[in-house]
């Protein structure tokens, strides 16, 4: 979907992910803090997302996801790439325009089946290509994926 390549350490949840809620939030002005998902009614909760691989199935709420994501680029805070099941246009808009205009871009890969959550967990060292689609598990999985 987005191209590029990105590895990091994977944060993964099966809850949607709402970043308008999550990172236009007062706390993301702190130091150190612009990259930590500040959604309360989530399980990522002060989780910080820069350099990390995001597995999430869906984004949810406002147009401003990608407006979001955009800010999170600008600010060197942003994910090393995301593994989405279903994505959604305005979120990826937001990765590709902050390639564009900043040269900041990260991979973004959809992956529809739920079996990637078996194959992938917090804490792995994953590698994604968004050129090829492949994920590729470094550290703590046991499988690469297509």
């Amino acid at each position: 979907m987005v191209d590029g390549h990105g590895e990091g350490i994977a944060l993964v949840t099966r809850m949607p992910m709402n970043f308008t809620a999550a990172f236009t939030k007062g706390g993301n002005i702190l130091p150190g803090m612009r990259s930590a998902f500040m959604d309360r009614h989530h399980e990522l909760y002060r989780q910080k997302v820069k350099n990390r691989v995001l597995v999430f199935p869906a984004c949810i709420g406002s147009t401003g996801a990608g407006g979001a994501l955009v800010e999170l680029m600008f600010a060197r805070e942003a994910p090393a790439a995301m593994i989405i099941q279903r994505a959604d246009s305005l979120l990826v808009a937001g990765a590709v325009i902050g390639d564009v205009w900043f040269g900041r871009g990260f991979p973004v890969i959809e992956y529809g089946s739920d079996d990637i959550y078996e194959k992938i967990h917090t804490g792995d060292h994953v590698e994604v290509d968004g050129t090829t689609g492949e994920i590729r598990i470094i550290t703590g999985g046991k499988n690469s994926l297509p």
